[in-house]
């Protein structure tokens, strides 16, 4: 009995520590993320720097413009051999050293995150989290199809 009563007034007391220092959730995700994601290089440039692997006696495997743990196993001892920075990936210094040109149309390819915005359930405006006017109700939406049916909010100006 006295090692439950232990036990008890042991878990009480983390429960009561953890939810006192949990931060508030709304403070943390205030501030509208815009993530830009850019590939380095696509499936053609990865197969022909496959393929001149291959042919330069370091073996990836068969070319499937996929960079595996083989294709980077390859490129690594090949920066090694031919004394380049060791990386394991595909950069400017080894397409140049393994002679493949690349168009500037395939070296850049950005995908861009659409901002979080909220609306109320009444509100014909869209609002920044944090907002004041969110304090009743707040509908998560993306920012692109809040600026086709509201208007933005003019106190947080999302």
């Amino acid at each position: 009995m006295k090692k439950l009563r232990k036990f008890l007034s042991q878990f009480i007391l983390v429960i009561c520590l953890s939810t006192a220092i949990t931060p508030n959730i709304a403070i943390t995700n205030s501030i509208p993320i815009i993530t830009i994601v850019q590939a380095a290089y696509n499936k053609e440039t990865i197969y022909d720097v496959q393929e001149a692997l291959n042919d330069a006696g370091y073996d990836c495997g068969t070319p499937d413009g996929i960079s595996g743990k083989n294709t980077k196993a390859a490129i690594k001892k090949y920066q090694k051999d031919n004394d380049l920075k060791v990386t394991g990936k595909i950069n400017k210094t080894l397409l140049k050293s393994l002679g493949i040109t690349v168009t500037k149309s395939t070296t850049t390819s950005t995908t861009k995150v659409d901002t979080t915005v909220y609306v109320t359930r009444t509100g014909a405006k869209y609002h920044r989290s944090g907002c004041r006017y969110l304090r009743q109700s707040k509908i998560s939406i993306s920012l692109s199809d809040a600026k086709k049916s509201y208007d933005p909010c003019s106190v947080c100006k999302p």
